[in-house]
């Protein structure tokens, strides 16, 4: 190993192609980086930015050094700190060509498949790669949240100890809930500080760095529902609010409560069924906005990444993969889904009902089972809506019997 004193002395050290890879704080300090390593880069090198950034940055930059014809890589990395020791999951996007050179860098820090590759392929160009990262996350953000509350079910209604409730969890590693999350999740259930558990020592305020934010935000931008990832960020504001959660917990504190009685397959079929939700509202996303760039994301090839080394890792991505082969519609329309739904949502609107009686906070359950019960037609409401908007605004409607035909009016004031 060679030691320098100045950028340039260190790429000019560099055998050509160069790959300089940067792993920094996302916004400014990528900026700055770019603008003091590329002078002293040459055409048909390779610059990877490993943060989090936002993805329309990372076009800017992309189309920056192509001018300069530099290969930019905006690359999404998932895995914490145990990917660091086993390996992490991969997501570049940016120049093809530029991903062929620094191809076998990026494999060789990368996990293995579920198929005994690695989990790194090229997504897309432009801001593809961190783009999907920030959908990855903002799914993670709903995981974590689930698993939150049906921890508060069963030790705040059922009145479970947190080592009892990873005995319950425990049976979930034998199906499609195993996972990352839920290894982790029964590691810290069990942790004891002394004769306490360590869980009940931490203080209810949940951090967040700003991918979750960013999920939202491009789901509002391309019109995509994202119900659940929407709630488990605004889950997260709300556990920082913490004057207005001591005055109020006085009056929910007032309220009658009742022992709840609940089945664990109810339990673990308004989980599972939530997470088909969460991974629907990501794909949404994915699809709508690689529709707009023409960014021809393959959704398969994206699971079979995040099959081993990201937080998300499961069972039940590992099933993604095949499903996404031979479908191109939503997820939540593949039959094998609707099967799923149809078998599951009951137990889901069961435990919702447990939640409301015991005031528990589990927004993400009832975003789940909220989406559903909008996206079907029984009760159609909206129709009052865009009648209010032809009232003030002369928006007009559209008739039930001919849904796609021209806009009426009605003359709400003679």
């Amino acid at each position: 190993a060679k030691g320098f004193e100045t950028i340039g002395a260190l790429l000019d050290g560099l055998v050509p192609a160069r790959i300089v890879m940067m792993m920094l704080t996302a916004d400014e300090p990528v900026d700055d980086a770019i603008t003091a390593i590329t002078p002293h880069l040459s055409k048909g090198d390779v610059q990877i930015d490993g943060s989090n950034s936002h993805y329309s940055d990372t076009t800017r930059r992309y189309h920056q050094l192509k001018a300069s014809g530099i290969h930019f890589l905006g690359c999404g990395f998932s895995g914490g700190l145990d990917g660091i020791a086993n390996g992490i999951s991969v997501m570049p996007g940016g120049s093809e060509e530029g991903y062929q050179i620094a191809r076998p860098v990026l494999e060789s820090v990368a996990a293995i498949s579920v198929d005994g590759s690695p989990c790194c392929t090229f997504i897309g160009p432009e801001g593809a790669g961190h783009f999907v990262k920030i959908v990855h996350n903002g799914i993670e953000y709903a995981e974590m949240q689930l698993f939150a509350e049906v921890y508060a079910t069963l030790r705040y209604a059922v009145g479970l100890t947190p080592d009892h409730i990873a005995e319950v969890l425990s049976a979930w590693k034998e199906t499609d809930a195993s996972g990352y999350l839920l290894d982790i999740t029964l590691n810290i259930l069990r942790q004891k500080e002394g004769d306490a558990f360590v869980l009940e020592s931490i203080l209810d305020s949940a951090g967040h760095k700003g991918t979750g934010v960013y999920a939202v935000q491009a789901a509002a931008g391309f019109g995509v529902p994202a119900m659940m990832i929407t709630a488990a960020l605004h889950a997260r504001y709300l556990s920082g609010q913490r004057h207005i959660r001591t005055h109020l917990d006085e009056v929910t504190r007032s309220q009658p409560r009742k022992n709840a009685s609940m089945g664990t397959t109810d339990l673990y079929n308004a989980f599972q069924l939530a997470r088909i939700i969460n991974y629907h509202e990501g794909f949404s996303i994915i699809r709508a906005v690689s529709a707009h760039y023409q960014w021809n994301i393959n959704l398969a090839e994206l699971s079979r990444v995040w099959t081993n080394g990201c937080i998300i890792r499961s069972s039940l991505m590992n099933r993604f993969v095949k499903l996404w082969e031979n479908w191109d519609d939503e997820l939540v329309l593949h039959p094998e889904v609707k099967t799923l739904i149809a078998a599951t949502w009951p137990g889901l609107r069961r435990i919702n009902h447990v939640s409301s009686s015991e005031t528990l906070f589990t927004p993400c359950l009832v975003a789940a089972s909220q989406y559903i019960a909008g996206a079907s037609l029984r009760f159609p409401a909206a129709n009052l809506i865009q009648a209010q908007r032809d009232y003030f605004g002369n928006y007009g409607f559209r008739k039930v019997s001919d849904p796609t035909g021209p806009l009426h009016h009605f003359p709400w004031r003679n």
